[in-house]
């Protein structure tokens, strides 16, 4: 009688393939599993930083109400304000106790800004990035107001005017309606000189 041959099957399919694994025995190495079985190779694990944790969502901020007199003011501009609403937003925090704003409009200094003509005085804001600017006269220093059409400049000066004062400021403003405007309510608001436009 004739026994049946047994056939060799097939290899035992390896429960995990080879590679590095954590360590079973120490959690801060990796040792190397061929397939079969483990080996005495190992390496140190590396250590994931957790993630960061996110910073708690603040609710928006509301949007301070534009001052009635600031929102006159804007309403009467002619020109353009392009550039210069982040300097009207903080016109606020620059004024006086008191203070009302009767005119402004956007003005060029050391950067895009805000020209403001207040019952007390007249102010030039700018605030970028990098710089900051801020220029004021009060009305009982102001000797002379002067607006350049050529250059497009509106000039302030503490002495009287000539060919040769330096004005305690100048900035551009491009609308001769709304240098009018500064002038005409700079007028009104105490005797300030009247501005002469040539």
């Amino acid at each position: 009688m004739s026994h049946p041959t047994s056939r060799p099957g097939p290899p035992p399919t390896p429960t995990r393939p080879a590679s590095w694994f954590p360590d079973p025995m120490d959690d801060s190495l990796l040792r190397y599993w061929d397939g079969h079985r483990w080996t005495f190779h190992t390496a140190e694990r590396p250590v994931v930083a957790p993630p960061a944790p996110e910073p708690p969502r603040q609710a928006p901020q509301p949007v301070p109400a534009t001052r009635p007199d600031i929102a006159a003011a804007l309403g009467n501009v002619r020109g353009m304000l392009v550039g210069s609403m982040k300097e009207v937003n903080l016109l606020p925090g620059y004024l006086r106790p008191e203070e009302r704003v009767l005119a402004l409009t956007g003005a060029q200094g050391e950067g895009q800004g805000v020209l403001a003509c207040t019952n007390r005085r007249l102010l030039f804001l700018f605030v970028g990035v990098v710089r900051r600017q801020f220029l004021e006269v009060d009305w009982n220093q102001t000797k002379h107001i002067f607006y350049s059409q050529a250059t497009k400049t509106f000039s302030v000066y503490t002495t009287k005017y000539t060919k040769r004062a330096v004005p305690a400021f100048t900035v551009r403003v491009n609308n001769l309606n709304d240098a009018n405007s500064i002038a005409y309510a700079a007028q009104s608001a105490s005797a300030a000189p009247r501005l002469d436009v040539v």
